[in-house]
């Protein structure tokens, strides 16, 4: 009989002769579980999940996935051996539920999103479907309805758009034949407030239509035509229903007149700086030497004297000594530098002052002077300082006695002339 040494040996030899081994991924040669102190749930029964399912520990950065007691087909992952010396890593246990709470899903962390697999689809790349519940066909019908409704409306407004345009055509229609009606018709044409426009020459400019009547008529048109006499420089037109048409033309405003002796000719200079027409150079004049009609005054004058005259008619101021070379056009404007100057003085002087000029010399721009009703001369050379030089002989006209001569065409060295007293 054995004695118990004996025996002992022989059991510890049995024991070494079978030795255990780890396969990576694989069951040891153990039934029992590997080393892994992650307290798991157990899943309930009759739940299985997909053998390659990804575990929670691919995406916590490489932690160890818990293993699944309850998959009866899938291989429960194994945490690999570390390397010799080195400290392994402390899995990290998944917390224990509470009382009445959800277990928590084997293999998923804490926090962790739900696992997808490498064939699912991700969320951002999902078609959105429609609402739930919604009916394609009652969008339709909904959309179909309003077109409906707004093709009612557009048609109603087009009916009342439809109405007023006719209402506009008719009324068109009504006035187009009131025009051309003859109850209105210009049968009286009345030509007013000219001096130098005679009705008849009025007539043969303006030219009506014959089928004229107050209300086509064209005021712009008779302006053209009167405006192509030179005294006319505006028309002023007036309706008077049924037929009367009443025209009058404005004339231009004479401000001077100037007499060309070379040709004996009085040219009227209007106040637009334009030639409007020669005037006759002999003319009738009454005892006080008014113009009058002619055969009808006591006197009759001629050349620079019926010049005078005529200046005096028409409240202008008569420019003398005027160029053989300028050579007047009727409803041309004025380009004599000269006679513009003479020109500028009449516009320049006062009233009261040209009450006193009798003419205005004008030979050249330089030579410019003034001839007054009193006999004196003043000298006022070019159109500058007009205003200065009315001042300076205004005030030795007042200051000084006798005087027969005064220069200005210096103002501020200005010299003047005086007769000798006894």
């Amino acid at each position: 009989m054995a004695s118990s040494s004996d025996r002992k040996l022989n059991s510890s030899a049995s024991r070494a002769s079978k030795p255990t081994f780890r396969r990576a991924g694989g069951r040891s040669g153990s039934p029992s579980q590997p080393q892994r102190k992650s307290v798991m749930p157990s899943k309930p029964a009759g739940s299985v999940r997909p053998a390659k399912r990804s575990t929670a520990g691919s995406q916590l950065g490489g932690r160890p996935a818990a293993k699944n007691v309850a998959r009866p087909v899938a291989r429960p992952s194994v945490t690999p051996k570390p390397a010799m010396g080195a400290k392994p890593s402390r899995p990290i246990a998944s917390p224990k539920p509470s009382l009445g709470a959800k277990a928590t899903r084997p293999g998923r962390a804490l926090g962790a999103s739900k696992p997808r697999s490498l064939t699912s689809v991700p969320a951002s790349a999902k078609p959105q479907s429609g609402k739930k519940g919604s009916n394609p066909l009652s969008s339709v019908g909904a959309l179909a309805n309003h077109a409906a409704g707004a093709a009612s409306a557009v048609k109603g407004k087009g009916k009342i758009v439809g109405g007023i345009i006719a209402a506009l055509a008719v009324l068109a229609v009504v006035a187009i034949v009131v025009i051309n009606s003859g109850l209105f018709a210009a049968t009286d044409i009345q030509i007013r407030g000219s001096e130098h426009v005679t009705k008849h020459d009025a007539i043969q400019l303006i030219d009506l239509p014959e089928n004229t009547s107050l209300f086509n008529v064209n005021p712009d048109q008779i302006t053209e035509g009167l405006k192509q006499n030179p005294w006319v420089s505006g028309v002023d037109v007036q309706r008077q229903f049924p037929h009367t048409l009443i025209i009058t033309p404005t004339e231009r405003k004479v401000i001077a007149i100037a007499y060309i002796s070379s040709d004996d000719l009085a040219w009227a200079i209007g106040d637009d700086d334009t030639w409007i027409a020669p005037l006759s150079t002999s003319v009738d004049v009454d005892d006080q030497g008014n113009v009058t009609a002619t055969g009808e005054g006591a006197n009759t004058l001629a050349g620079i004297d019926a010049a005078l005259a005529l200046a005096k008619h028409y409240g202008a101021v008569l420019l003398t000594d005027v160029s053989a070379d300028v050579a007047p056009v009727s409803g041309q404007a004025v380009n004599s530098k000269a006679v513009k100057a003479g020109l500028d003085y009449v516009r320049g002087f006062s009233s009261e002052f040209l009450g006193q000029v009798k003419d205005i010399s004008t030979p050249s721009v330089e030579a410019i002077s003034a001839n007054l009703d009193n006999g004196i001369e003043v000298s006022l050379g070019d159109s500058d300082d007009i205003a200065k030089k009315e001042r300076i002989v205004t005030k030795l006209l007042s200051q000084v006695e006798g005087v027969t001569y005064i220069n200005v065409r210096s103002p501020g060295n200005y010299t003047f002339r005086n007769a000798p007293t006894s």
